[in-house]
């Protein structure tokens, strides 16, 4: 059962291999597309009772290496109680990003404490692939939606959030039980994650 790697695991920094159509109907390319979409959905077990739905994922992060991400399409923190709608997106490309940008907070579980803030494009178009092999186009002009999609296809090319951070104030440590507290008050948060820690994790030095 493929489960998240250690953040330390540097093989997160690497370049993941794209998806054929071809390939799609592929017993362990099923297999994984399956498997993010468990883990995704937020599956309880003993190791995680409390685990919930997610709003986005990339293969990589369970040690598959392939260009796929999932991304929760209705999530949005202005709707409460929004109904989870996870979608699988194979060989994802960026093809338009607008000009406008926001700084938001962002967090990983392939980066332990690290919360920050990331500029990110305000709206980006992508194409991608479905698990029938066909090809789409995804447009998403909502803010949290665009930010998941841009955050998920960086880990197809072995880049995690922190490295796109600008302002060393922005590296924020957010304990596992501070993250809802976080989410309200990322802006003015006091606890300051060290640049150089990022960088070990980086380069896998516990």
């Amino acid at each position: 059962m493929r489960e998240f790697l250690d953040p330390f695991d540097v093989r997160l920094n690497g370049y993941s291999r794209e998806v054929l159509a071809a390939e799609i109907n592929d017993p362990e390319i099923k297999s994984t597309m399956d498997d993010m979409l468990r883990i995704a959905g937020g599956e309880r077990d003993e190791a995680h009772p409390n685990r919930a739905t997610l709003v986005g994922m990339s293969a990589p992060q369970i040690g598959e290496f392939l260009r796929m991400i999932v991304v929760d399409v209705a999530a949005d923190p202005l709707v409460p109680n929004f109904v989870p709608n996870l979608k699988l997106f194979i060989d994802p490309k960026i093809i338009e990003a607008s000009s406008e940008e926001n700084l938001n907070r962002e967090g990983c579980y392939s980066t332990g404490k690290i919360g920050g803030a990331v500029l990110r494009a305000n709206e980006v178009t992508i194409s991608a692939l479905d698990e029938q092999g066909k090809e789409f186009v995804h447009k998403s002009s909502n803010l949290f939606q665009s930010r998941i999609i841009q955050h998920e296809i960086d880990h197809l090319d072995g880049i995690r959030f922190p490295s796109r951070i600008r302002d060393p104030k922005h590296f924020h440590w957010v304990d596992l039980g501070d993250f809802q507290i976080y989410r309200q008050n990322w802006e003015t948060w006091p606890k300051h994650y060290p640049v150089e820690d990022w960088l070990k994790m980086y380069r896998g030095e516990k």
